[in-house]
Protein backbone atom coordinates (compact mmCIF):
# COMPACT_ATOMS: atom_id res chain seq x y z
CA UNK A 1 0.00 0.00 0.00
CA UNK A 2 2.36 3.34 1.35
CA UNK A 3 5.76 3.23 0.04
CA UNK A 4 7.60 3.82 3.28
CA UNK A 5 10.94 5.11 0.92
CA UNK A 6 8.95 8.06 0.46
CA UNK A 7 7.50 9.07 4.21
CA UNK A 8 11.27 7.85 5.04
CA UNK A 9 12.34 11.10 3.12
CA UNK A 10 10.28 13.50 5.01
CA UNK A 11 11.74 11.90 8.03
CA UNK A 12 15.04 12.89 6.85
CA UNK A 13 14.32 16.27 6.42
CA UNK A 14 12.97 16.53 10.02
CA UNK A 15 9.63 16.91 8.87
CA UNK A 16 7.54 14.06 10.51
CA UNK A 17 8.66 11.86 13.61
CA UNK A 18 8.83 8.66 13.71
CA UNK A 19 5.28 8.17 15.53
CA UNK A 20 3.67 10.54 13.57
CA UNK A 21 4.63 8.68 10.14
CA UNK A 22 3.70 5.36 11.79
CA UNK A 23 0.70 6.96 12.48
CA UNK A 24 -0.11 8.39 8.84
CA UNK A 25 0.80 5.30 7.33
CA UNK A 26 -1.77 3.44 9.72
CA UNK A 27 -4.63 6.01 8.57
CA UNK A 28 -3.16 5.16 5.22
CA UNK A 29 -4.41 1.78 6.08
CA UNK A 30 -7.95 2.62 7.23
CA UNK A 31 -8.81 4.63 4.37
CA UNK A 32 -8.10 2.00 1.99
CA UNK A 33 -9.57 -1.20 4.31
CA UNK A 34 -12.87 1.35 5.45
CA UNK A 35 -13.43 2.71 1.63
CA UNK A 36 -12.82 -1.05 0.23
CA UNK A 37 -15.51 -2.29 2.47
CA UNK A 38 -18.12 0.90 2.07
CA UNK A 39 -18.02 0.50 -1.54
CA UNK A 40 -17.29 -3.26 -2.11
CA UNK A 41 -13.84 -3.09 -4.00
CA UNK A 42 -10.84 -5.59 -3.86
CA UNK A 43 -7.46 -3.75 -2.75
CA UNK A 44 -6.36 -3.98 -6.92
CA UNK A 45 -9.62 -1.79 -7.65
CA UNK A 46 -8.65 0.27 -4.66
CA UNK A 47 -4.86 0.77 -5.88
CA UNK A 48 -6.35 1.66 -9.80
CA UNK A 49 -8.60 4.77 -7.53
CA UNK A 50 -5.85 5.70 -5.91
CA UNK A 51 -3.39 5.98 -9.14
CA UNK A 52 -6.53 8.22 -10.51
CA UNK A 53 -7.05 10.56 -7.60
CA UNK A 54 -4.03 10.10 -5.49
CA UNK A 55 -6.12 9.18 -2.56
CA UNK A 56 -3.03 8.04 -0.43
CA UNK A 57 -1.45 10.87 -1.34
CA UNK A 58 -4.05 13.05 -0.05
CA UNK A 59 -4.36 11.53 3.20
CA UNK A 60 -0.41 11.50 4.03
CA UNK A 61 -0.39 15.41 3.23
CA UNK A 62 -3.18 16.03 5.86
CA UNK A 63 -3.24 13.14 8.76
CA UNK A 64 -4.25 15.53 11.34
CA UNK A 65 -8.10 15.68 9.45
CA UNK A 66 -8.48 11.83 9.72
CA UNK A 67 -7.03 11.15 12.66
CA UNK A 68 -10.00 12.04 14.73
CA UNK A 69 -12.58 10.19 12.44
CA UNK A 70 -15.09 7.18 12.42
CA UNK A 71 -14.94 4.98 9.69
CA UNK A 72 -18.23 6.80 8.05
CA UNK A 73 -16.30 9.92 8.23
CA UNK A 74 -13.13 8.73 6.59
CA UNK A 75 -15.12 7.22 3.73
CA UNK A 76 -17.23 10.23 3.21
CA UNK A 77 -13.73 12.88 3.51
CA UNK A 78 -12.31 10.22 0.56
CA UNK A 79 -16.10 10.31 -1.32
CA UNK A 80 -16.34 14.44 -1.16
CA UNK A 81 -12.40 14.61 -2.39
CA UNK A 82 -13.15 11.90 -5.21
CA UNK A 83 -16.09 14.29 -6.29
CA UNK A 84 -13.80 17.15 -7.05
CA UNK A 85 -12.46 15.61 -9.65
Amino acid sequence: MADRSIYSKNMERGNMSERRLNNTIFLMYLVTEYYCKAHNLTIGQFLELDKKYLIINYVSECPDIFDSMTEHEMVKEIEDYVSQF
